[in-house]
C-alpha cells in the first residue's frame, strides 16, 4: 500500500474519531463536506471501502472514549460527594491512543468563529413583507 493511501486511511480514522469524540452531527455541513472529500479521494485511489471502514471505526472508538470520559467524570464527582468507594477494576480493551490533533479541529474552530453563523440569510434582505409599511415611516 502506498504512503498516500496510508495517509488517507489515517486521516479518515482521525476524522471519524474527532467526530465521534466531540459528538458532532454528521449532518453538519462542514462534517459532510470533509467526509465527502475523503470519500472522493478514496474512490480515486481505489480504496473507498477501506476509508469508509476506517472512518466508521474511528467514529465508534471516539464515541466509546467520550462515553468513558463522561462516566469517569461522573464517578469522580460522586466520589468527591460521597467519599471514596471500592470500585471493581474492569480490564479495558486494547489500549489505543487517540489520534493527535489535526487540522480538522482548527477548521472547526474557524467555522465557529465565522460571522456567517450570526448573520441573517441573504434571502431575508430581498423579501418586501419584512420591511415596515410606508405609512409607518416618518419621512
Amino acid at each position: 500500500m502506498t504512503d498516500e493511501k496510508k495517509a488517507l486511511l489515517k486521516e479518515a480514522y482521525q476524522f471519524g474519531y474527532f467526530v465521534g469524540f466531540r459528538g458532532h452531527s454528521e449532518w453538519a455541513e462542514w462534517v459532510r463536506k470533509k467526509r465527502e472529500e475523503l470519500y472522493q479521494r478514496a474512490e480515486e485511489l481505489g480504496i473507498y471501502e477501506l476509508v469508509k471502514d476506517a472512518y466508521r471505526k474511528g467514529k465508534e472508538l471516539g464515541k466509546r472514549d467520550r462515553e468513558e470520559k463522561l462516566y469517569e467524570g461522573l464517578v469522580a464527582k460522586v466520589e468527591r460527594e460521597e467519599g471514596p468507594r471500592v470500585r471493581k477494576v474492569v480490564p479495558s480493551r486494547v489500549e489505543i491512543k487517540p489520534p493527535e490533533e489535526t487540522s480538522i479541529e482548527r477548521d472547526y474552530v474557524e467555522f465557529l468563529q465565522s460571522t456567517k453563523l450570526t448573520m441573517p440569510p441573504e434571502l431575508l434582505d430581498s423579501l418586501k413583507h419584512l420591511e415596515p409599511p410606508k405609512m409607518l415611516r416618518l419621512e
